[in-house]
């Protein structure tokens, strides 16, 4: 008799990776590709259906691969970017493609002249000008674009999950990034669809937490997912946290990828007055993927600008990037004026450029006020909503020693590094195993017992789940 072994896959901005993970959340196969974009001058575009094929064809190498192990997969989730989504027409088949997350489509002072910024901002929990769906949504409209009865908006996770099973839903996380959820009332903000043009119809009934089982795999599907059952996954930071074991309120979830985002669970917010004051103070309000419980999410343009600065330095593999580290962290190196001016998920600027700017000290300039940035938002949430228990750091910039120094320096003793690679995707799996039966309970990573860096590679003692990494 095979083993049952869940499925994750991550949709992210710069990659698509599927792994199978054992129930105890190790991570088993894997396989992954470039995210399909294509340039436009409305920013990157994701073509849909080449999605839907490679996340098909990745599945079916992990799953594949399990087999011959005598494994079998028998649950699957997804996690992703929830900002970009799919427009369905009535038969299910992508109408234009996806604009990037992180393109700021759309115009935000038409969406605030029409529903009033500070209505936006405590019925969504974020404010338009951070490219919530809405903002994507509106600039077809702008267009010419008229949301007719049938079609459908589906974030990209969920609509992976139903190229997968062909079953709809709008998981909660993932529509609290759309700008169309009322966070209060947790339910679809009329008003926002009204501006659009457009009714509940649009979206595939109320939003579900994580874990909702949406059905069987497509019969259509590789023999070697056959068998396995679809679970709602989520947005891909709560997952990643989810991977890590972050789960409870209090405990701080600082994910430093492509964008480093900051996670707080907190228990509900149930008044305006109070969305606001955590959008002041963090950026977003969600809702988490578990349903009872919501997030402050802070999101900053760590990765990307460090990625950015990396090109323009020369420095064009990860070798290279080290090497660049290890030597920005030379107690001797020459400090430089050059200052980090301006940073967000389209563009950076330096100024006070001069002769002394040598490529290892204009990084650790850089990363220097990254770091600050993050610290300013850390310190506004803990401010509105007391200091954090601990924090937990994960996601693969950590794995550069001048980010990871900044960063213990930055939160002291008390922070563990986790040495989880693919956190949402073993968030995701568990998340998927959950849903399916296979086991009871998702991991939380209890308090430390003292002491600090050397945390990062004994983690998997601390997780009540005893999974070993």
């Amino acid at each position: 008799m095979r083993n049952a072994v869940a499925l994750g896959v991550d949709v992210g901005t710069t990659r698509i990776k599927a792994a199978t993970v054992s129930l105890d959340g190790r991570e088993l196969h894997s396989a992954s590709t470039e995210t399909p974009w294509r340039p436009s001058d409305q920013g990157p575009l994701l073509d849909l259906d080449q999605l839907r094929d490679d996340v098909i064809a990745l599945c079916d190498e992990a799953a594949s691969q399990t087999l011959l192990d005598g494994d079998q997969v028998s649950a699957i989730a997804i996690t992703g970017m929830a900002e970009t989504g799919a427009l369905l027409d009535g038969a299910g088949r992508p109408i234009v493609p996806g604009f990037a997350w992180h393109h700021r489509s759309g115009d935000p002072e038409r969406i605030f002249a029409a529903l009033g910024e500070q209505e936006f901002i405590e019925h969504t929990g974020r404010t338009a000008s951070i490219t919530p769906s809405i903002t994507k949504l509106d600039l077809l409209r702008h267009q010419g674009h008229t949301f007719a009865p049938g079609q459908r908006w589906l974030t990209i996770p969920d609509y992976v999950s139903y190229c997968l099973c062909g079953e709809q839903a709008a998981e909660l996380s993932e529509a609290s990034r759309t700008g169309l959820l009322d966070i209060v009332a947790r339910t679809w903000w009329d008003d926002a669809l009204e501006f659009l043009g457009a009714t509940r119809s649009l979206l595939p009934g109320e939003p579900v937490p994580t874990g909702t089982v949406l059905g069987p795999v497509r019969g259509d599907l590789p023999g070697s997912l056959r068998g396995a059952v679809v679970a709602t996954g989520g947005h891909d930071h709560p997952m990643a946290a989810i991977g890590v074991g972050v789960t409870e309120p209090g405990v701080l979830g600082l994910s430093l990828g492509t964008a480093e985002a900051q996670l707080r669970i907190i228990p509900p917010i149930t008044t305006r007055h109070d969305v606001a004051v955590a959008v002041a103070a963090s950026g977003f309000v969600d809702w988490h993927p578990l349903g009872d419980r919501m997030t402050l999410v802070g999101a900053i343009p760590t990765g990307i600008t460090l990625e950015r600065l990396a090109t323009l330095l020369g420095c064009r593999t990860l070798a290279d990037r080290l090497a660049l580290s290890v030597e920005a962290m030379r107690a001797d190196l020459p400090a430089t004026g050059v200052r980090l001016a301006e940073a967000d998920f389209d563009r950076f600027s330096l100024t006070d450029i001069g002769d002394d700017a040598q490529p290892a000290a204009v990084w650790r300039a850089v990363v220097s006020a990254l770091s600050a940035t993050s610290g300013s938002v850390i310190d506004a949430v803990e401010q509105a909503f007391g200091p954090r228990t601990r924090a937990v750091v994960y996601g693969g910039w950590i794995h550069d020693p001048l980010v990871r120094r900044e960063r213990l320096n930055q939160l002291g003793p008390n922070v563990a590094f986790s040495d989880i690679e693919e956190a949402g995707i073993v968030g995701s799996a568990l998340v998927a195993a959950k849903a399916a039966g296979l086991i009871d309970s998702l991991p939380t990573i209890s308090q430390p017992q003292g002491g600090s860096d050397q945390h990062h590679s004994s983690d998997s003692s601390s997780l009540d789940a005893g999974r070993q990494h």
